[in-house]
């Protein structure tokens, strides 16, 4: 297992890739039809708007992660106490 995971340690430092210019302005063509054009956003608010979510995934996962521990679950150290263990000893 771990040569495996050493050669794919390997292949992906090794590996680059290269921009196509041709894809890249397709796509920025498209977005800018879409976003600017049809939508009629300004530049400034599809900044914003991506901005916010970049930024809401991770809070989201934060969330998600703090409700989960925190969602009214004992403590996994925690034992219950059986009922009317404590009666019989006096």
């Amino acid at each position: 297992m771990s040569a495996f995971l050493s050669v794919v340690l390997l292949a992906a430092g090794l590996h680059h890739g290269e921009a196509d210019p041709t894809l890249l302005g397709w796509i920025m063509t498209a977005l800018s039809h879409i976003l600017l054009g049809t939508l009629g956003f300004t530049e400034l608010t599809v900044v914003i708007i991506i901005g916010i979510i970049i930024l809401a995934m991770p809070a989201l996962i934060v969330i998600a992660y703090w409700a989960n521990t925190r969602g009214g679950r004992a403590s996994p150290g925690a034992v219950a106490e059986p009922a009317g263990a404590g009666e019989g000893e006096e």
